[in-house]
């Protein structure tokens, strides 16, 4: 009988082409082909020869223990830090604790006097002034007080509410401010009508309520309380930490726009000197959760699992590697995690010092951060971490729960900007959509254009052409320029500018209150999809069920580019010429 190797062998020799490129047109996957209906049988996954499996088992080495016992108990060693000042754009210091929201306290900006308002506070110093009995009293109220609000012709709705309330209710904001000012009894005891000796100590009483109603009804800043940066639409705050080495640390959040705080908007930062201040030490105990996530196999046999993870339609091609490495973590190592579940009080800054895990063989394992490693200083794939920004702010595992707000009611917008880049004029358009209406909420504005002047009379009676400067856009369409910001003409702003005979912005977004004639915004706050910001009132039910109500401003992308029509340098023929 010939040697089957070398017959083998000689076989490949002569077809080597055709072993070094195999032709495989597909690939099966083995399948069982039952051959009865029933699989009652089959379901049993019945064994022939169990001790041959338990020989495999054995010569695999599955049976080679690597003396890694089952954690049962886990104790977590943390440092908790509680920020207890709030440090805003222009360095103002507001002492802070949870009683209110950080949201709140950030956002919130003045009340405009608008119509709706004054006839609001009037009603209420109304409903007082008649439960004390001194009706009387109203004529002098709507003589001392009286509304001489005017509103713009295009507000309709303000229109209408200053006839129906004009002559009905006194000017409610006026009458506030003499009461803040003190000096709304002395107005009342100098008219001769008024009895200051029968119904002094009841008016007191109305300036006490009316002053503590209007005070819990709108949460607005002090004077000068504003963390809101124009040239950069945005808000910019601090939190500052107790003194640490020496030193305390901010959490600085200088790009906060969205209208809700989370752990990532904050950033570390290195304080001035101080000294230090002893951090709380919490130790917990806890009993280590399996990790489960959905499609996860189950331990046990015939253990039917979830279909919402579809392990067949994983992507395996060469870009799809993180996809297979997925997949071989939910296979082969899910088993191997377990959860620890830390609860943190809100307002806190914790950094856990160490964990640890006590196994069933009863060994005592420490689990530090993985910064404690020289070699693994470093922070790329870090998660619910605080960024260190600076150079004097070493790693730390710190993670940062905010008291931020979990739900709010919101008003239609007060102010609804749209910044809009128009690359064929090279400047950017803020929009007017909605502006401030005096009853009480927004109106949208509507587009009038500039037109040209219709009795154009030519130098030349033989001219047939006119020369136009440049076109018109609507009125609600305020221009922003580039303009250099030094005069090393590298970096480049945005200012405000005006069109010729344009009237000025009606919203408070694009008005500047602080002193300043012109507005300049960063041009990388406007980019090419633009950005949107509203002004709306909000409202939330704080943990000591209070409410509160403030008036915020958020940032949002805009629609892209687009194109206002402008041109410049036109020539276009004269009618009838």
């Amino acid at each position: 009988m010939p040697d089957i190797s070398k017959v083998a062998l000689a076989s490949f020799k002569t077809n080597i082409p055709e072993y070094l490129q195999p032709a495989v047109g597909n690939r099966n996957r083995l399948e069982g082909n039952p051959r009865e209906e029933e699989f009652d049988r089959s379901l049993r996954a019945e064994l022939r020869d169990p001790l041959w499996m338990l020989c495999r088992q054995w010569q695999l080495g599955e049976f080679q223990g690597e003396d890694a016992g089952t954690a049962f108990q886990a104790k977590i060693l943390a440092d908790h830090r509680a920020p207890q000042t709030l440090v805003l754009s222009k360095g103002q210091r507001i002492p802070y604790n949870i009683d209110k929201p950080l949201e709140m306290l950030v956002e919130r900006e003045t009340v405009d006097a608008t119509l709706f308002q004054r006839a609001e506070i009037s009603r209420y110093a109304l409903q007082i002034v008649r439960q004390q009995v001194m009706d009387d009293y109203i004529p002098l109220l709507l003589r001392l007080y009286p509304i001489d609000t005017t509103p713009d012709p295009e507000d309709r709705e303000a229109v209408f509410m200053a006839i129906s309330v004009k002559g009905r209710l006194p000017d409610g904001y006026k009458m506030l401010l003499d009461m803040q000012a003190g000096l709304f009894i002395t107005r009342l005891s100098a008219e001769p009508e008024f009895n200051a000796a029968l119904h002094k100590s009841k008016m007191e009483g109305l300036q006490t309520e009316l002053m503590r109603w209007y005070a819990d009804l709108y949460q607005q800043p002090a004077p000068d309380e504003s963390a809101w940066v124009p040239n950069h639409l945005e808000y910019n705050f601090s939190l500052e930490l107790p003194a640490e080495n020496g030193k305390k640390t901010l959490l600085n959040a200088d790009q906060y726009a969205s209208g809700h705080l989370d752990w990532y908007a904050f950033d570390e930062w290195p304080g001035e000197a101080a000294p230090d201040e002893a951090a709380e030490e919490k130790v917990q105990t806890f009993i280590p959760t399996p990790l489960a996530f959905p499609g996860m196999p189950h331990p046990r046999f015939w253990q039917m699992e979830e279909n919402r993870t579809d392990f067949g339609k994983i992507d395996t091609s060469p870009t799809g590697l993180l996809s297979v490495l997925l997949a071989e973590y939910a296979l082969t190592y899910s088993n191997d995690w377990f959860i620890l579940p830390y609860e943190l009080n809100i307002n806190t800054v914790c950094e856990v010092k160490g964990i640890m895990v006590k196994d069933v063989f009863g060994m005592n394992i420490l689990v530090e951060a993985a910064i404690k490693d020289p070699e693994l200083d470093w922070q790329e794939f870090a998660v619910f971490h605080q960024t260190e920004r600076g150079k004097e702010v070493k790693n730390r595992n710190r993670y940062f729960l905010p008291p931020a707000v979990g739900k709010l009611l919101e008003s239609d917008p007060l102010e609804k900007i749209n910044f809009m880049r128009d690359e064929m004029a090279n400047m950017v358009w803020a929009i007017e959509q909605t502006v401030p209406s005096e009853a009480g909420g927004g109106r949208d504005l509507r587009r009038t254009l500039f037109r040209l002047p219709q009795n154009f009379t030519p130098a030349d009676e033989e001219s047939k052409i006119r020369y136009v400067l440049g076109s018109t856009v609507p009125d609600n369409w305020i221009p922003f320029i580039p303009v250099h910001k030094d005069d090393t003409h590298i970096e480049v702003r945005l200012q405000r500018a005006r069109l010729p005979g344009a009237p000025d912005p009606k919203s408070k977004l694009l008005a500047r209150n602080d002193g300043q004639k012109t507005l300049f915004i960063e041009e990388e706050e406007v980019p090419r999809a633009g950005a949107i910001v509203e002004r709306r009132f909000q409202r939330t039910r704080w943990m000591n069920g209070r409410t509160y109500l403030w008036l915020g401003r958020r940032k949002m992308a805009g629609r892209g580019e687009g194109w206002s029509g402008l041109m410049f340098d036109q020539i276009i023929p004269i009618e009838g010429r």
